[in-house]
């Protein structure tokens, strides 16, 4: 695979800022495909768009896995990749499902939940010899950070970027130097699996099922750092549960789904806990389907799941 590196010289050349190397932090969280959430933030400097830093996946700070990474921040696309590289130490950290290391590919979006935006995206997980492991999704919610990483990057025409598709030759800029680099392809591509992943809900973000049997199982904790997060859960507008406090056990409710109509079923956040947002894990049980979620908002607002009886 070849990419081509576009640099504009005159911009180079009277901006040596576009070379500092500052150091960014974002914070936000780790979703791992069988329904676990944890505290997750990188620490990077950005070297004209390129990565390099480390991870950190954690259920508080004396219980985290620090590794290496690196990737690319493209802040004409709002996007950024980056691959977990090592790691450089395990302080406790311990997950019920297989998590190796990432390879995400994250998107600067608007947040449904309020004005700002938030970095959102999917990742897929391999051990060091590329044999996979899982996949999932991380958020970052630095609203502040992201702003000054993406809403005042330079003209696309004047930053030193990075293109992922040849240009031809004939259709060059004129006044730019061109410099091609190969990069070897990876001789153990991960397996893309047909396995779920969690699915984020918010305020905004409904989610909808079509239910084949006439119970809902519902399982609901904590799956991330246990900061005194509190909910209240509604079905069909009865209170289940009145500002519950989630902790990493699991609370299992059974619930009736009647033949007709829509069941609606309503997270309601009461507070945020000692790290925003507030976030409750899901695991939701058709039968021997299960539906993995996080449902995540601020104080005063709620997630909607709705559950429809299946023709039989």
């Amino acid at each position: 695979m070849k990419y081509y590196i576009f640099s504009a010289l005159f911009y180079l050349l009277c901006t040596p800022s576009a070379f500092a190397a500052n150091e960014v932090t974002l914070k936000g969280y780790i979703g791992i495909e069988g329904g676990e959430s944890f505290s997750y933030k990188i620490v990077f400097t950005d070297s004209v768009g390129f990565i390099r830093g480390y991870s950190l996946t954690y259920v508080q700070e004396a219980k985290e896995t620090r590794s290496a990474i690196s990737g690319y921040l493209d802040r004409v696309n709002h996007t950024i990749t980056f691959k977990e590289l090592n790691i450089l130490y395990n302080h406790g950290f311990h997950s019920n499902n297989t998590m190796c290391l990432i390879d995400a590919t994250l998107k600067y979006v608007p947040d449904n939940t309020q004005t700002g935006h938030i970095m959102k995206g999917t990742y897929k997980s391999a051990d060091a010899s590329a044999t996979y492991c899982g996949m999932g999704t991380v958020t970052f919610m630095n609203d502040d950070i992201l702003k000054t990483l993406f809403d005042t990057a330079p003209a696309k025409d004047t930053i030193a970027t990075v293109k992922k598709t040849a240009v031809p030759m004939s259709r060059k800029p004129a006044g730019i130097r061109v410099t091609e680099v190969s990069y070897p392809i990876n001789p153990h591509p991960i397996p893309t699996p047909a396995a779920k992943t969690t699915e984020e809900i918010t305020t905004g973000i409904e989610k909808i099922y079509a239910w084949q049997t006439d119970t809902v199982v519902i399982d609901i904790w904590d799956g991330g750092t246990i900061d005194g997060d509190r909910v209240t859960v509604l079905y069909n507008d009865k209170k289940i549960l009145t500002n519950y406090l989630l902790t990493a056990t699991k609370r299992q409710l059974r619930l009736p789904v009647s033949a007709t109509g829509v069941a609606v079923l309503t997270i309601a956040a009461n507070n945020e806990g000692s790290e925003p947002p507030n976030t409750a894990n899901l695991l939701l049980t058709d039968g021997v389907q299960t539906y993995s979620i996080i449902a995540y908002n601020n104080t005063g607002n709620e997630a909607t799941i709705k559950i429809k009886r299946a023709k039989q």
